[in-house]
């Protein structure tokens, strides 16, 4: 007897027989428990149990082994699902955990019938069904079709249970009879009872015919009334004369205006009765919600527009540069074809809130979307009308809620998008964002035109490289770089401090963190390029004084206090301990900011393998075989026996498994961590490099110096090789750098090598 484990769905309102299919939509979160959990390890395949009741010891031991069809998302955020019977099954025990139900099964022997049997059943039952069929006009003819190749008897008992208008018990019963036979019979029985019931329903019918024909007169005559009181100027329905007053007031183009009376004429039409009723009144108020001939006028002052930015925001210098050519060139050229900005930086740098400064400089209405985890094309062009719940895009519906048909429109996190068999949303926003097509923009629900030309769009991104390829060349990049210790203590004294002390009526004597705690706080607590997180920490800071001063009646100073504000230091900048043989500093760079990693390499007796350890990327494991190539590759060089090479095996550990290490710029630190080994030399911990290398040794150009160099600051790093192709880089940065750490800017690593290896 063949026994496996399952989880369990209870299905409460009907009965799921083998066979047939069970549709429903769901948004509980133990339902989605159980699908993931039957996807993930069961194939799709799960028990379903019809029960009243959800006590396990209440439970009936007859299930139905199912598989999951398919599984959609709907926007509505429920989740639409379709399962497909396969057999009956025995419970031998259940099992609760975490509110999750499975089952130990085994499967159900069922008596053996012969196939002529089989055959003559299926005969009887399909010739009694037809019968059925053809008193039963509700149900189509097309199940015929689907059954007429079933020639087994125990198939086709379940397949037709299904189909019948049986109630709840009566399901039950046949899902527990076992017996395929006993079915048969059992569903004979049914069928001339049904065919009885039909025959004395047929009767009813009959002798109410009549009737049902005088309220087809009466709803004939009641439309040709209506047409008679409008001829004759008789006021209509209340709810259609104000629609027809809107339409009437409503400033849009003559096109617009034509479609909105064609709507409204069929919705006058429409029987209150008919479901289409509800669509047609969504789509008129759509269209009436529209700013068609709704504008601001924005004001292109440079002056104000860079005050406002100043205000609104410390630093960026280079940005608000941009951002002020950009809007003279407009003012100028008056002209629609000026390209789409994208501020691109690391988290809580500021790229929303400086959108929305520009928005209030130019004096224009703000909307904002996010287009995160967005993988449906529809959420930006909108549902057709055919479908149930039909609304239009993320776009369109900006456009309603900024009220105006010239906002400033934020479209954030535009490379957290993602593509899918439902779509691609990237390709979507092509339309929308290219001004020689967008003034003539059609979102699928509102099937009109619509100008989006003077609309304009504000993109932001976290990362540069996850841009879709189709939406980067069309932007005008702006990179917003990390903040310097010293630029957010300047942001804590200016601009948070005068926020928090409003929000929180406090003092200057209560709120009057000192550089030096300031500083403290960004380097023990956070470990962000933006500023969110601090900022979060100032505010609790806040909350803990006040809480102090009201529960306590204390006054407690933030710069004396400030663990017991914020509790122990979070994180340490003195990780770069002193380094052993083998062991390398590496200026990493991500999306929050730069990170200290250590690479740690060691040799042991072997064959000549290399083992790379430390959550690595393709990218990164690729640089790892590639410093190991260069260095046999060039033993001679530096001076290396290869028989090292041959007789041992090598493996290299990058520090801080917790972060993903992708990116190529640590090959020079990885080379300079074996050749360390190899040569039985340190590498003083105060040194660190980054760069990219290639097998003939030149150096290659990395991204993110501001970051690296920030954080080699934090670690007490005072010496940095940097490629020289990154000279021009190092150059525009200086400012951040310049008489705490050296710049060693090298072509080829052969240099490194003499500075380090060869004393």
């Amino acid at each position: 007897m063949l026994k496996t484990n399952l989880p369990v769905l209870i299905i409460h309102d009907n009965v799921l027989l083998p066979y047939n299919d069970f549709k429903f939509e769901e948004d509980s979160n133990s339902i989605r428990k159980i699908m993931t959990l039957a996807e993930s390890y069961f194939n799709g395949h799960l028990l379903v149990i019809s029960s009243l009741n959800t006590k396990i010891d209440t439970l009936p031991k007859i299930g139905v082994i199912a598989q999951i069809k398919f599984k959609i998302e709907m926007p509505n955020g429920k989740m639409k699902l379709n399962i497909h019977g396969i057999s009956r099954a025995k419970v031998e025990t259940y099992h609760e955990e975490n509110g999750i139900i499975d089952a130990n099964i085994s499967n159900i022997s069922s008596d053996e019938i012969s196939p002529i049997e089989s055959i003559a059943n299926s005969r009887t039952l399909k010739k009694t069904f037809e019968e059925y069929l053809e008193n039963k006009k509700s149900l189509g003819n097309s199940i015929v079709a689907k059954i007429d190749d079933i020639n087994d008897s125990s198939e086709l008992t379940d397949v037709l249970v299904g189909f019948m208008p049986f109630n709840y018990q009566k399901k039950i019963q046949y899902l527990e009879e076992i017996n395929a036979n006993n079915r048969v019979l059992m569903l004979m029985d049914d069928l001339h009872y049904e065919l009885s019931l039909l025959e004395y329903e047929n009767n009813i019918e009959e002798k109410i015919e009549y009737n049902l024909n005088n309220e087809q007169k009466k709803y004939l005559l009641t439309e040709k009334l209506k047409a008679i009181q409008e001829e004759l100027g008789i006021e209509e329905n209340s709810e259609v004369a104000k629609l027809r007053k809107r339409i009437d007031e409503f400033d849009c183009p003559e096109r617009i205006k034509k479609r909105l009376e064609e709507e409204l004429e069929r919705f006058k039409l429409c029987n209150s009765n008919s479901p289409e009723i509800g669509m047609l009144k969504n789509y008129i108020e759509t269209l009436l919600s529209l700013p068609w001939n709704v504008g601001t006028r924005e004001n292109l002052d440079i002056a104000n527009i860079r005050k406002v930015l100043d205000q609104s925001h410390y630093g960026l210098a280079e940005v608000k540069e941009r951002i002020v050519e950009f809007m003279a060139t407009k003012k100028y050229t008056k002209t629609k074809n000026n390209p789409i900005i994208c501020l691109v930086g690391p988290p809580g740098i500021g790229k929303t809130s400086l959108a929305q400064a520009i928005g209030m400089a130019l004096k224009r209405k703000c909307v904002k979307i996010s287009l995160g985890g967005v993988n449906d094309e529809a959420e930006i062009t909108g549902h057709r009308r055919a479908y149930v719940g039909a609304l239009p895009g993320k776009i369109i519906t900006g456009i309603i809620r900024a009220g105006v048909n010239n906002p400033v429109f934020i479209i954030d996190e535009i490379d957290k998008m993602t593509k899918d068999i439902k779509g691609d949303p990237a390709s979507s926003l092509l339309e929308v964002l290219d001004k020689e097509q967008n003034d003539r923009y059609v979102d699928h629900f509102i099937e009109e035109e619509f100008d989006l030309s003077k609309v304009m769009f504000i993109l932001t991104a976290n990362s540069l490289e996850k841009i879709p390829s189709e939406l980067r060349d069309r932007l005008e990049i702006i990179q917003l770089d990390s903040y310097t210790v010293l630029e957010k203590v300047a942001i804590v004294k200016n601009v948070l401090s005068r926020k928090l002390r409003l929000e929180y009526h406090l003092t200057k004597d209560e709120f009057n963190l000192d550089d030096e705690n300031i500083i403290k706080i960004i380097n023990d607590y956070t470990k962000e390029s933006g500023i969110r997180e601090l900022e979060r920490l100032l505010r609790k800071m806040c909350r803990k004084y006040l809480c102090a001063k009201v529960e306590k009646n204390k006054k407690l100073s933030m710069n004396d206090n400030l663990e017991a504000f914020l509790g122990p230091a979070k994180y340490s900048y003195q990780d770069n301990y002193p380094n052993e043989v083998g062991v390398m500093n590496i200026l990493s760079y991500h999306s929050l900011g730069g990170e200290l990693i250590k690479v740690e390499s060691a040799m042991y007796p072997g064959v000549g393998n290399i083992t790379a350890l430390g959550y690595l990327g393709e990218i990164m494991q690729e640089s790892i075989n590639l410093s190991l190539g260069y260095l046999k590759s060039h033993a001679k060089d530096f001076k290396i026996d290869y028989k090292l090479f041959k007789e041992n095996d090598f493996i290299v550990h990058l520090t801080n498994n917790g972060i993903k290490k992708e990116g190529p710029s640590a090959g020079v630190s990885i080379t300079s961590s074996l050749l360390s080994v190899l040569l039985n030399k340190k590498i003083p911990n105060n040194i660190s490099m980054s760069g990219e290398i290639s097998l003939s040794g030149k150096i290659l150009k990395v991204g993110g110096l501001k970051e690296k160099i920030i954080l080699a600051m934090k670690s007490n790093i005072d010496t940095i090789y940097l490629p020289l192709s990154n000279e021009n880089d190092v150059k525009n940065i200086e400012n951040i750098y310049k008489d705490k750490v050296k710049i060693i800017l090298v072509d080829n690593y052969q240099e490194i090598y003499n500075a380090l290896f060869k004393k």
